[in-house]
């Protein structure tokens, strides 16, 4: 690590919740430091057994039970666990990894300097970048909110913390005002406030939130769209499974992305109707794609079937008795994914991709609607059988199933030296799902929303591609 400058300052925070949802607090935290002219310490990717927000020591604690110096037991920690009632993480169950060893941050380091977090302690920002508490703890009345935002800003040292008692804590303006609009949060700050510290360090709880920090200003919201638009996966395992799995399936745009979210929360209770809207958003892509098929030409990379604002265009005059489906396949076993492919680039049917965090969803009655009215589904584990294997005469032996899995396999985990597929494999779904002509998500799922942004990029991209080569 470069030895940093004196006049450094720097900016950080801690992530929680699912890792879509670490995904939102890092770009809202490259926002930030890039208003502020500061150095954005990152944390760590959590990936697996994830924890959700909570108080600052907790989620320090939580951070720090997960550092790759922190020993099996956690026996270093053990006051500080029996005090918040956190148990020791087992290694095998989560991994640790810095955020750009997954995603592509190589615009946003065009634009904000980063350092990642290697360790949660106190200790390793004193060590690293000369950050020191020195236990003079004072409150900046100017910073503080109400008693019943519960919501405490103070200094220690080279540190302003903000520490909230809320996850909701400080909504952060790009454009001060008399009566900033809190909504769901407890109070405001505003970057001219924070431009103005001389603290070397100022140091969040959490910056969750897609509301954190609202923008007004055209350049500020032109920045963050370029933001979201740079990060996309970048883990070589990711674009390598991709690729060949995307190939199986006939390429890009001959079948249809979804993502059905099952496995947690509210989600579960809210199954059935999940996958009733989004086989019924597939009945419209589908009715309008068959009514534009004749002026369309998929090679030429327009996304068919949605409207200017990439949604499902319906078309309810259409007559569906001339679509011939490839038969449907045995209870709990999908149909020979070669016919499907093959059905689906004549024009005969629908090839479906779908993307879920389902352990094995044929054995849920709740999908029965997907496979009913679409017996081309198909999951990643259904593709790499060793069945559809061997029902290919034609398959390449390095795009076996097994030479597949082999992609993700030669990844290991950097504590227990275990296969890295568990891990990654959420992220292949997402990005073979945001390749099909057309993708449908889980109404509420922030992973959902990041595979859209997958789908507007890739087809964004394709189509420039069309027009340079058309110039």
């Amino acid at each position: 690590m470069d030895t940093p400058a004196n006049d450094e300052k720097y900016l950080t925070f801690f992530t929680h919740s699912g890792f879509q949802n670490q995904l939102i607090q890092v770009e809202n935290g490259i926002l930030l430091a890039w208003y502020l002219n500061r150095t954005l310490i990152l944390p760590k990717a959590i990936l697996g057994d994830v924890f959700g927000w909570s108080s600052f020591d907790k989620l320090q604690l939580e951070h720090q039970l997960r550092d790759s110096t922190t020993s099996q037991e956690c026996f270093e920690y053990e006051t500080r666990m029996e005090r918040w009632g956190v148990p020791c993480p087992r290694k095998e169950r989560y991994v640790s990894l810095p955020f750009d060893a997954i995603f592509d941050l190589s615009w946003a380091k065009q634009h904000v300097k980063m350092v990642v977090r290697e360790e949660a302690s106190d200790q390793w920002l004193g060590d690293h970048l000369g950050i020191r508490g020195d236990g003079n703890v004072h409150v900046d009345p100017t910073l503080m909110a109400d008693e019943a935002s519960e919501s405490a800003s103070f200094v220690d040292g080279d540190i302003l913390y903000f520490r909230g008692g809320t996850r909701y804590d400080w909504r952060i303006l790009d454009v001060a005002g008399r009566k900033p609009r809190l909504g769901k949060y407890a109070a405001a700050l505003d970057i001219r406030q924070l431009r103005q510290r001389p603290e070397k360090l100022i140091h969040f709880t959490s910056l969750f939130g897609t509301g954190r920090l609202p923008i007004r200003r055209s350049e500020h919201y032109d920045f963050f769209r370029s933001l979201q638009r740079s990060i996309t996966y970048g883990h070589p395992a990711i674009h390598a499974m991709t690729d060949i799995v995307t190939e199986k399936l006939g390429g890009h745009g001959n079948y249809i992305g979804i993502h059905i979210r099952s496995s947690d929360g509210w989600f579960v209770e809210a199954l059935p109707d999940t996958v009733f809207s989004i086989v019924a958003n597939i009945d419209r892509a589908v009715r309008s794609h068959r009514h534009q098929q004749t002026n369309l030409d998929l090679e030429d990379a327009h996304m068919p079937g949605t409207n200017d604002d990439g949604e499902a265009e319906d078309d309810d005059d259409e007559d569906d008795d001339d679509l011939v489906l490839v038969p449907p396949p045995s209870e709990h076993r999908p149909p020979r994914l070669s016919e499907c492919v093959a059905a689906a680039k004549a024009g005969r049917t629908t090839l479906v991709y779908v993307a879920t965090d389902q352990r094995d969803p044929r054995l849920n009655r709740a999908f029965d609607l997907i496979w009913q009215s679409y017996p081309c589904s198909f999951t990643l584990p259904e593709i790499l059988s060793d069945d559809q294997d061997s029902d290919d005469d034609n398959i390449d032996p390095s795009s076996s199933s097994r030479a597949v899995w082999t992609i993700l396999d030669q990844h290991r985990h950097p504590v227990t030296g275990a296969s890295m597929r568990k891990f990654l494999l959420p992220m292949v779904d997402a990005s073979i799902a945001s390749r099909g002509w057309i993708f449908v998500g889980s109404k509420g799922s922030t992973f959902s929303g990041y595979i859209r942004r997958l789908y507007d990029i890739f087809w964004s991209n394709k189509k420039s591609e069309l027009l340079k080569r058309e110039t």
